[in-house]
């Protein structure tokens, strides 16, 4: 990665964010000037300043920079976002040019945040970590990461391209990317990935087309400069709607697409891209955990058990190496909030975190001894990390009340199914440990149409919409239903239109008539 070249590419975004802020130009021509870098002007007037974090995995020293970041960009809160980014809302001009210098200086490069660029390559948050015996994809996705960063190429495309690794156990995930890697092995145990092109959601949700059945790992980069010069020259520049690598697909027909796609790949020289001689290097933080004093005060406590439950996962580092979740309210932290929370994960000891898909975090590897210490550590807490309740645990996107492009305020609509959840499970507290984490990656909500929570590919989807109902122009969400979920990429929507105001009791019968509460 050329922190040089990077820099300059930056510099048209921090002289307009300077212009802005001296009433020197106007909204609409500072867009083009801070999409393609993730900085938004929001609904209030003020800004959104997108840091991209590759798979989402933020090493302790750069979770102690963020906490600062947070403190001191005057940043109102902080938005964990679906694509395992971290967003500061309400910033102003100035504070966002000391945020982006501040990132850059620190490896958390702003370019490709937003607009007609490559996103943030999203990963399986447990790869490598699960006893699953998933291999980890961190290491792919930020050696690909440094590549496709100095490819100008890739920052001035038809439209957006999204990149994702997954494991097995998670192919969906790389099913409905731009371009997907799906971890493999070849019959001597090389690693690889099965590779899929042209899938996405949004407007004609489809899953990708597969491209390789397995290809080398240290063939990655290679994949991804193929795909981004295709779309480059196929890509439609003239209709935004149509712009994406799945209306090449089809365009063309599958057939073709595969042929064209290879035609591009075959040019590609693989010598133009080495591996660096210590790659991969898997997660190795588990190999070395520290242990806490014996506690079994807790063992006989019903919520600390619900906790272990929900919250608590086993590991590939061992039996007595888990990992935790700490469930994060509408992934929204406040600045003191944030600084709380990684302060106890520096009293713990955890190297590293990840973010996931649902707006969580995860502590990837702790020794079970500490758990209890865990747990009161958090219950201290003036805010619930525990899963105490639904509220804020669904996954809703910002909301319109911030975002300038939404239609509807969905955070206050999650909030009623939140209660729905609470009220039924008030009534049957043994199922909730069973049932909590499985319903929230189940229920996704948007506010409109660009799908941020991704509610194509859950079990329930809702897409908020205003309809006219009996002469009332209503808050409304289109439903979409995805059978085979988890193991299918996406869903489709549903002949249903539910009233915003019904749609908690309307969840409740959703999961009822599907049994899905049984």
């Amino acid at each position: 990665m050329n922190l040089e070249h990077i820099i300059e590419a930056q510099s048209g975004l921090i002289d307009a964010l300077g212009k802005f802020a001296a009433g020197e130009l106007e909204p609409a021509a500072f867009k083009p000037f801070g999409a393609p870098f993730g900085v938004y002007q929001q609904r209030n007037g003020a800004f959104m300043n997108r840091i991209r974090l590759v798979g989402g995995e933020i090493p302790l020293e750069k979770l102690r920079f963020l906490r600062d970041l947070v403190q001191e960009s005057g940043a109102k809160f902080a938005h964990i976002s679906t694509r395992q980014n971290i967003q500061l809302h309400d910033v102003s001009p100035l504070n966002s040019i000391e945020v982006i210098r501040r990132c850059t200086a620190n490896g958390l490069p702003f370019r490709g945040g937003g607009g007609d660029t490559f996103r943030n390559i999203a990963i399986t948050a447990m790869g490598g970590i699960a006893a699953d015996g998933s291999f980890d994809l961190a290491p792919y996705a930020r050696f690909l990461t440094e590549a496709v960063f100095d490819w100008d190429i890739a920052f001035h495309l038809p439209r957006k391209i999204k990149i994702g690794f997954a494991t097995r156990e998670d192919a969906a995930l790389a099913l409905r990317q731009d371009l997907g890697f799906v971890a493999a092995t070849d019959e001597a145990g090389r690693r690889g990935f099965a590779v899929y092109g042209g899938g996405g959601f949004g407007r004609e949700s489809t899953t990708g087309v597969p491209l390789f059945d397995f290809l080398p790992a240290e063939k990655i980069v290679p994949a991804a400069r193929a795909m981004v010069e295709l779309f480059s020259e196929h890509g439609d520049r003239t209709n935004r709607n149509r712009a994406r690598i799945r209306f090449i697909v089809k365009r063309l027909g599958e057939a073709e697409f595969i042929r064209l796609y290879h035609e591009y790949y075959d040019k590609i020289d693989a010598g133009a891209y080495p591996v660096p001689p210590e790659f991969p290097a898997d997660w190795a933080y588990g190999k070395t955990v520290k242990r806490f004093e014996a506690d079994n005060s807790l063992d006989a406590d019903p919520e600390f058990a619900a906790w272990r439950r929900i919250a608590v996962a086993p590991t590939r580092f061992g039996a007595d190496v888990v990992a935790v979740t700490l469930f994060v309210p509408r992934g929204v932290l406040s600045p003191e909030e944030f600084a709380a929370m990684t302060g106890v994960i520096e009293t713990f000891e955890v190297p590293a975190v990840r973010l996931t898909f649902e707006q969580n975090v995860i502590l990837p590897a702790l020794h079970s001894s500490a758990l209890p210490h865990l747990y009161r550590a958090l219950r201290k807490l003036p805010f619930d990390l525990c899963f105490s309740t639904f509220a804020g645990q669904l996954d809703c996107c910002i909301g319109a009340t911030v975002c300038k492009i939404g239609v509807l305020d969905t955070p206050k609509y999650g909030a009623l199914v939140a209660e729905a959840l609470d009220r039924y499970f008030a009534e049957h507290p043994e199922k909730k440990p069973v049932l909590a984490t499985k319903l929230i990656e189940m229920l996704h909500f948007s506010g409109c149409p660009n799908s941020c929570t991704a509610h194509e590919v859950s079990r329930f989807g809702f897409q908020g919409c205003r309809k006219n109902l009996d002469g009332v122009l209503t808050d409304c969400f289109q439903l979409w239903r995805n059978p085979e979920f988890p193991a299918s990429a996406i869903g489709g929507a549903a002949d249903e239109v539910i009233p915003a105001a019904k749609i908690g009791e309307r969840v409740i019968q959703l999961l009822e008539e599907e049994h899905l509460l049984d």
